[in-house]
């Protein structure tokens, strides 16, 4: 498809709703529940409208070429608004015009700093009637939300919430998780790729270094809380010493005792064969699939709200207090943290990797005194969130640009912009977003959020 092309889309399939995600949406129009499936009409002629476009949540690689690509459709013809500061920017309605010489210095390149982003949650009606008002006062037939599980969440609301007044609402997927998936239309998310091909290097190099001096066992902490797929991704990539695949954890029941037993008697058992050194990659999200302290962090946010740490640790099982008490000192303290927006204990904050260093010395020392472990921490996040865009991304973000601007242009809503693949035979799809829903506990109550899809085949 070329920068003028739109594509025009037409009902490909009736997606089947849970009844109580449907009931949730009644504002909606029928066809928000139909995948609509792209073909390549070259629509020369079309209404000018007005649309805006946002980051929302955390960066991913290849955010800007979506919103060139987007750009680069409304050129002569339509009105593009950036929304600066995310979700937070469009309830202010801090919007401004955006062309296409605006985005070009930003093509290929990673980070959202030509819009900026933020994580705020769009829930309350004071929220919505805020939104309504700058929909009206900038005139917008539609709003595009580049974002990942949680930010298509708000937007398939905000989609319902604006549907009187017209305006469509249209997401774009964003994680370098990797778990907003939706095979065989969207195989991947945007920045999954990029992100995974820096962490690959990163470890490479860890390797590296340990071969070439013989020395240091590398912990290694990779994003991704509720799924392994980075991890995963980069351990078939690098083959370290060991990994650990959440989602097995939990299939399989096992205990962090296990886990601890399972890296010491590897690093013991290497030692034995004159190699004092090794890499060891875990995902972020490690402690919340292992089966006796997710129980453990289910309690803790049950009863955080006591706001005191003698009474919320009289409210554990024995078992529970037995397994917080053999957690260091430092980790006890980050699980009694205060929590993130949706009441969950803030994992990235928890040192796992340092956690796991500790516990496992403690295992060697009861087998072997003498044994002295020499391992270092290491935690790659964010420093993958805004990297160079590879090619893949560079292109499937133009790709996925185009779609989403073509879904607004038509009135479509409530739809998330798909891609199959970037080959020259790919196929565009909008997906209802709806499609998505599961419902979730936060905070103690059931709410609908977008299902993260997360690693099956161990």
């Amino acid at each position: 498809m070329t920068d003028s092309q739109l594509l025009s889309f037409s009902e490909f399939s009736k997606t089947s709703l849970d009844p109580a995600i449907q009931s949730l949406l009644q504002g909606l129009p029928p066809s928000s529940f139909s995948i609509l499936k792209a073909d390549n009409t070259n629509i020369t002629t079309l209404t000018p409208k007005r649309l805006a476009v946002c980051f929302s949540g955390g960066p991913a690689p290849g955010g800007h070429n979506v919103v060139l690509a987007i750009a680069k459709l409304c050129h002569n013809h339509h009105q593009l608004f950036g929304i600066i500061g995310g979700p937070a920017g469009l309830i202010k309605g801090q919007l401004k015009p955006l062309t296409v010489n605006d985005c070009l210095p930003y093509h290929n390149q990673g980070g959202f700093d030509l819009l900026q982003t933020d994580r705020t949650k769009i829930k309350d009606n004071s929220q919505l009637k805020a939104i309504k008002r700058v929909v009206k006062r900038f005139q917008l037939d539609a709003i595009i939300i580049i974002g990942g599980d949680d930010s298509h969440t708000n937007a398939l609301f905000l989609a319902q919430a604006l549907y009187s007044d017209t305006c469509a609402v249209i997401g774009v997927p964003k994680t370098i998780d990797g778990d907003l998936r939706y095979p065989p239309y969207l195989p991947i998310s945007f920045g999954f790729h990029s992100a995974c091909e820096l962490y690959t290097k990163l470890v490479r190099n860890l390797i590296c270094d340990t071969q070439s001096i013989l020395k240091y066992w590398h912990f290694v902490k990779l994003m991704g809380r509720s799924s392994s797929h980075i991890t995963q991704h980069v351990a078939h990539k690098t083959n370290p010493d060991l990994y650990f695949i959440g989602e097995q954890i939990a299939h399989d029941n096992i205990p962090l005792s296990a886990i601890i037993m399972q890296i010491g008697d590897t690093i013991i058992d290497a030692s034995l064969h004159n190699k004092t050194y090794g890499v060891i990659c875990i995902p972020e999200g490690l402690l919340e699939w292992v089966p006796d302290v997710k129980t453990l962090i289910e309690s803790l946010n049950k009863h955080i709200n006591l706001n005191d740490r003698s009474a919320i640790l009289k409210k554990l099982s024995s078992s529970e207090t037995a397994l917080f008490a053999s957690f260091p000192t430092y980790i006890q303290d980050q699980l009694l943290l205060d929590r993130d927006s949706h009441g969950n204990i803030q994992l990235s904050r928890i040192e796992t990797e340092r956690c796991l260093i500790h516990m496992v010395e403690a295992y060697i020392a009861d087998l072997d005194p003498t044994f002295t472990l020499e391992a270092m921490p290491h935690f790659y996040g964010y420093e993958g969130r805004c990297t160079t865009p590879n090619a893949f991304d560079a292109q499937f973000c133009t790709l996925l640009g185009q779609v989403a601007g073509s879904l607004a242009l038509h009135g479509y809503t409530g739809h998330m912009a798909a891609v199959d693949s970037i080959t020259e035979s790919y196929q565009a799809y909008g997906i209802p977003i709806a499609d998505l829903l599961t419902i979730e506990t936060r905070h103690n109550e059931q709410i609908p959020v977008i299902k993260k899809t997360i690693v099956t085949d161990f």
